[in-house]
């Protein structure tokens, strides 16, 4: 692995409660790569590889748009519908790549919520955005890439692309309504309610570093990156497994097929054994401690969640097992640390993966299922098999081994 600053150590934690330790750790940073855009650093400025005050900033202003009752208008309103055509249309044709199909689904919503214009009956644009932000997601994994400069290079170019296409459009039409919203020609209602609004109506506060609209749109771009890559990552996998086990234990399917409450557990099982970042790194920024660990200041710590996501003390002897009807003992989450911990969690984990289940069989009215769930229940009842000619192949521009590249199915209805 080559990252710009010099590493004084190499540190490896695979244990659950060292490593959710060092997620919450302020000296343990995500920021490996301290030159800016112009100097190579394809991710300079944005919320994901911020450290301290200017990574809370961002966040609480970015967190407003993950209330509950935005997350429950695209779970329950917007989101079946665009799941059923999508799904349906692919089912019809015979065949389909669940990655391409994946990041079709869930691009449309990720626009809205990120706020770039996007018409779900373009499908030329559909595809230009998705092919976009499969480049991002090789800027988003750089330090496991097995070739960074060319990782680096194609996302500039992505980036040039994604801003003439999308993203000066979107920040013109925004500027020209809070303008309008200035004069008092437009009340509240009338503006976007998606981060990229948010970002422009607080530019100039200082602190944020969002004057610039190339940091803007990087920023938006972050979480419409995050929106789409690991939801088709996820479905891939959740399909995957349950293939895997299909003739032992053909209740899995057929449960998921009928109780989106249990393809929920299987998406978060799916999680805990596949985390799409099977090993997170941070990087020291100072001297400091993790257990009794002693992490010098420079050194890069690589956190081992596939190894403490099947920890059999906390998730049962048959750790290493698919079981969506996992109990889990503890009050760990379902899906382990794969949605991270401390002021780096995954802000949309709500939005993909819903809420955590309790022992319970009747769930709340107000409960979560995540979008992802509803992505791998309509994919089921369409009863897909792997493709017999066609590749199921894992991506090999990283060593992040839960990800595809290019997953072909068929199906049967």
């Amino acid at each position: 692995m080559r990252i710009v600053e010099p590493i004084s150590a190499e540190v490896v934690l695979d244990d659950f409660t060292a490593i959710k330790q060092a997620l919450m750790n302020p000296d343990l940073s995500r920021t490996f790569d301290k030159r800016s855009y112009d100097d190579g650093n394809v991710r300079e400025g944005v919320v994901s590889i911020m450290h301290g005050q200017a990574h809370r900033d961002r966040r609480r202003l970015e967190n407003t748009q993950f209330r509950p009752d935005i997350l429950k208008l695209y779970e329950r309103d917007l989101f079946p519908p665009i799941v059923d055509v999508m799904v349906g249309e692919a089912a019809a044709a015979g065949e389909a790549d669940l990655f391409s199909l994946g990041e079709s689904l869930a691009i449309v919503l990720a626009a809205k919520r990120a706020g770039f214009d996007l018409e779900l009956e373009d499908k030329q644009a559909r595809e230009d955005m998705v092919a976009f932000v499969d480049e991002f997601s090789q800027a988003s994994a750089i330090v496991d890439a097995n070739d960074p400069d060319a990782i680096r290079a194609a996302v500039r170019r992505a980036h040039i692309g994604f801003h003439d296409q999308f993203g000066t459009p979107s920040i013109n039409r925004r500027v020209e309504l809070l303008a309008q919203f200035d004069r008092g020609d437009i009340d509240e209602d009338a503006l976007p309610h998606d981060i990229l609004t948010s970002l422009l109506r607080h530019r100039h506060e200082p602190g944020l570093g969002l004057e610039d609209d190339h940091v803007v749109i990087r920023e938006a771009g972050t979480y419409l990156q995050g929106g789409t890559h690991t939801s088709s990552q996820t479905l891939i996998n959740a399909i995957d497994l349950l293939f895997d086990v299909r003739e032992e234990r053909a209740d899995f399917w057929e449960r998921t097929k009928s109780d989106l409450a249990f393809a929920q557990r299987v998406m978060h099982e799916t999680l805990r054994l596949r985390p799409t970042t099977p090993k997170a790194k941070r990087r020291a920024e100072a001297a400091t401690t993790v257990g009794a660990v002693e992490i010098p200041e420079g050194a890069l710590v690589i956190l081992d969640l596939h190894a403490a996501n099947r920890d059999p003390e906390l998730f049962g002897s048959d750790a290493a097992d698919f079981n969506p009807d996992r109990e889990v003992p503890s009050r760990n989450p379902l899906w382990g640390l794969s949605f991270g911990a401390g002021p780096h969690i995954c802000p949309g984990r709500k939005v993909a993966g819903g809420l955590q289940q309790g022992s319970a069989a009747d769930l709340p009215d107000e409960h979560l299922f995540g979008l992802v769930a509803q992505m791998i229940q309509s994919v089921v009842q369409h009863d897909p098999l792997r493709h017999p000619t066609k590749p199921q192949a894992k991506d090999d521009r990283t060593e992040r081994f839960t990800r595809w590249r290019a997953y072909w199915t068929v199906f049967n209805s």
